[in-house]
């Protein structure tokens, strides 16, 4: 399951696959050093020929750096095709969203547990691969860090970036709302997690109350806050192994901090990253294309200067108008770059229009 499937699930997808074929352009990006571009990518099919045609392409548009998603044995086909070409390469990994994760499989009290007290193992909210684990237990703590750890062993490797680093969506963005016929004014039980013993046992002795002997836990503060602590903690945790092994930790994230703790429980402006990718897919917001600006602005002002901020942007459902507008609009800020999702959906008219706007 790739994250676009998701995506299309959702409504907003596109027929592309991941390494559809991309006729690059000959000519050389002008792309200034201090505006660096990232994309997403992966493909377990590919051959090292292919990673090699795939980054030397990228690296005449002036791209600086790929994120692969598809674990271990394919990293070790892109790595070497990376380094060749200049590109940095982080893993894409998932993180608490680990639908048909074998290991955890094994482990059905490892899943969050609803408000409702549904575990979403097997009841699983919005689409069937939403299986979140509780970033609370230790024991999901140990193998999700375990995880991280394993791939930063890899030689040449230049970093990990963390994907549905976040509860289940407790509110999705309005543009989503149609889709499954709501109207999410007000947290839902059915999508507000966590609430397993472990999370209640452990909130109960630091507050000395259960969320659930609230007549409304969706409005308690320290309930809420609990576990915005719970992922940036286990996000922490992550960072500290990541940097002792010399690599470089990023995470993509919602729009703005003040929508990511809302929505997800993201406080990702409090995570102790090296860089970080806020998903501006503004479409998915019921937003107009300004809002790639003005949530760009928030994260830049609410990060002030901790770390490198690189505005990500979904190639599908778009044109060249708004891809060049998105980019302008993004150049016009402080950020550090962009990033496109994703490689199958690069077509040659996007090469072009993306290459234009950054000669702007």
């Amino acid at each position: 399951m790739n994250k676009r499937e998701f995506i299309k699930n959702l409504g907003l997808g596109s027929a592309a696959v991941l390494g559809a074929p991309i006729l690059f352009q000959s000519c050389e990006s002008e792309n200034p050093e201090d505006f660096k571009l990232w994309i997403w990518t992966g493909g377990g099919e590919k051959s090292e020929a292919d990673w090699d045609k795939e980054f030397e392409g990228l690296k005449q548009l002036g791209f600086y750096g790929v994120l692969v998603g598809g674990g271990k044995p394919v990293l070790e086909k892109a790595i070497p095709a990376a380094q060749k070409h200049d590109l940095e390469i982080h893993a894409w990994q998932w993180t608490m969203n680990r639908p048909g994760d074998k290991t955890a499989k094994e482990h059905p009290e490892w899943y969050a547990v609803s408000r409702e007290g549904n575990s979403s193992y097997d009841v699983r909210p919005y689409v069937d691969y939403y299986q979140w684990l509780c970033p609370t237990k230790p024991e999901v703590q140990e193998f999700v860090y375990n995880g991280m750890m394993e791939v930063t062993e890899l030689e040449g490797l230049n970093g990990v970036q963390l994907d549905y680093v976040r509860y289940c969506d407790v509110i999705l963005p309005k543009g989503l709302w149609s889709k499954y016929d709501l109207v999410q004014d007000h947290e839902m039980p059915e999508f507000d997690f966590c609430y397993c013993e472990d999370c209640r046992t452990k909130f109960k002795g630091e507050q000395g109350y259960d969320p659930l002997d609230l007549e409304d836990p969706s409005k308690d503060e320290k309930w809420r806050q609990f576990r915005l602590d719970s992922i940036t903690n286990l996000v922490n945790k992550i960072a500290d192994g990541v940097h002792q092994k010399g690599k470089k930790l990023s995470a993509s994230v919602f729009a703005t901090p003040s929508l990511a703790r809302m929505m997800v429980r993201q406080d990702w402006d409090k995570w102790n990253l090296d860089f970080v990718f806020p998903m501006i897919y503004y479409k998915f917001y019921d937003e107009d294309i300004d809002f790639m600006k003005r949530a760009t602005e928030e994260g830049l002002n609410d990060l002030n200067g901790s770390k490198p901020l690189y505005t990500a942007f979904y190639l599908a459902d778009k044109n060249e108008e708004e891809v060049l507008e998105a980019v302008k609009l993004v150049k016009d800020t402080k950020a550090n770059g962009m990033a496109f999702y994703d490689y199958g959906l690069l077509n040659e008219s996007f090469q072009k229009t993306i290459t234009e706007a950054l000669k702007g």
